[in-house]
């Protein structure tokens, strides 16, 4: 992890913990002067106190851990992601029954998960369909990656470059700003999805694990 911004979230992080530390010993002190000095075992007063210091705690503990865990990065927001869009031809394999470029694999135990492999710039790539579509219609757009900005005019001009076989392949990356730091994002990986073109459904291969 880059730290740059992020030591902003570290911070955070460590100003909750010191907050926790200094609640139960603040609850602690305040329970026995209340004992000890006022001869007494509850006062509103205390119990208010009590509960103010726990409720800030909570408050800022959920919007700690929603900021780091559960934040889904908006593709369109230019603010907080910064992406690029790679395309790469696919290298035809070929067996004794076909030529193909994508291999297709499933599982009857997790269907409808879906693996995809195959090979561009000499590389084996293999992704799930959860990161991962085919697109082989006119329109190079699958209707899986429509959440996905990728721009419909260059998807057409790497049709015709690519004759409808390449991958297309979308980096998007949290920007480095105060923002991003405090969720502890900044600088990493948002997402990555694989766009495969190919001519037509008979250049896959399927198979079942």
């Amino acid at each position: 992890m880059t730290i740059g911004w992020n030591i902003l979230g570290i911070l955070a992080w460590l100003i909750i913990i010191l907050y926790l530390v200094f609640i139960i010993q603040n609850i602690r002190k305040r329970h026995l002067l209340m004992i000890v000095r006022d001869r007494k075992r509850f006062t509103w007063t205390t119990t208010i106190i009590d509960t103010i210091e726990i409720v800030i705690f909570f408050i800022a503990t959920i919007f700690m851990v929603m900021l780091t865990f559960f934040t889904k990065p908006d593709l369109e927001n230019k603010n907080i992601i910064s992406s690029k869009v790679e395309y790469e031809p696919l290298i035809m394999s070929t067996d004794n029954k076909q030529s193909y470029y994508v291999v297709a694999s499933s599982n009857s135990k997790s269907a409808p998960r879906q693996n995809y492999k195959f090979y561009s710039n000499k590389e084996r790539i293999m992704v799930s369909n959860n990161y991962a579509s085919i697109s082989d219609g006119k329109d190079p757009m699958s209707v899986e990656a429509a959440a996905i900005p990728y721009v419909k005019k260059d998807l057409e001009k790497a049709d015709k470059q690519y004759q409808n076989a390449y991958v297309a392949i979308y980096t998007a990356t949290y920007k480095k700003n105060w923002y991003n730091g405090i969720s502890l994002h900044s600088g990493k990986m948002a997402t990555r999805y694989y766009l495969i073109r190919i001519p037509d459904q008979t250049f896959v291969k399927r198979i079942k694990d």
